[in-house]
């Protein structure tokens, strides 16, 4: 990254990248899907962080050997959100190229599986039932739930599926359809014919909003927390 992390975010970087390692290979030992979750209070730098995890993840470092066929999937409640994420890569990161990262358009999108060694940005906004992306068109063969279900059966030890459980600013109706459509990953969802997500790498200001998220699921959960006081000092 151009700017180096400071002390408490290195530590959380840490962590992230062990526990996602660790997911994953307990993953393909035991099909049991995994959760880490990374619970950390606004002005902590969570997205910085996370964009630190998956340059790490795709260019290694002293510890872990490089995964350049990564996949990556980055799912928030909003558009805005979305953009503002792949900003920070695009101008945080000096190794991701501008190319890898992709945000899902409802209107041209159209693969059967997701494209190894990127970094795609999606919105819940854009999964519900009327959206151009959950039909088939004359443009479109693949649905979203039948690309996201190809690349799970076909490419499960690679991805990576981030929920960034923000809400920010979001009526509460809102909020609530918006953590429904992200249990689908952690879950499954047999409307959709998708299989839970093997590996989910979530971020939330609070546990308590994370736990409401992972509510019913039984996936291995390894969580990362930083605290108020390490924001503060």
């Amino acid at each position: 990254m151009i700017d180096e992390l400071i002390t408490f975010q290195k530590r959380a970087l840490e962590q992230l990248r062990r526990h996602s390692a660790a997911a994953h290979n307990e993953y393909r030992q035991s099909r049991q899907n995994q959760v880490v979750s990374f619970t950390a209070p606004t002005g902590a730098g969570k997205t910085i962080i996370m964009a630190s995890l998956i340059e790490d993840i795709l260019f290694g470092t002293e510890q872990y050997v490089e995964q350049p066929d990564a996949i990556f999937v980055w799912l928030s409640d909003s558009p805005e959100l979305n953009l503002q994420s792949k900003e920070k890569i695009d101008t945080k990161s000096d190794k991701i190229n501008i190319h890898q990262c992709v945000v899902i358009s409802d209107d041209s999108f159209d693969r059967e599986t997701l494209e190894e060694g990127h970094i795609y940005f999606l919105n819940t906004q854009k999964l519900s039932k009327t959206s151009n992306l959950t039909q088939h068109s004359d443009n479109r063969q693949f649905t979203i739930w039948e690309t996201l279900a190809n690349t799970i059966s076909d490419k499960a030890d690679k991805l990576y599926f981030i929920i960034d459980e923000a809400h920010r600013g979001m009526k509460r109706s809102d909020a609530g359809r918006a953590t429904t459509i992200m249990q689908k990953f952690i879950l499954g969802s047999e409307k959709d014919s998708l299989p839970p997500v093997p590996v989910v790498i979530g971020m939330s200001a609070t546990i308590e909003r994370f736990n409401q998220l992972v509510k019913n699921s039984t996936a291995t959960n390894r969580p990362v927390r930083v605290s108020p006081e390490e924001v503060q000092s």
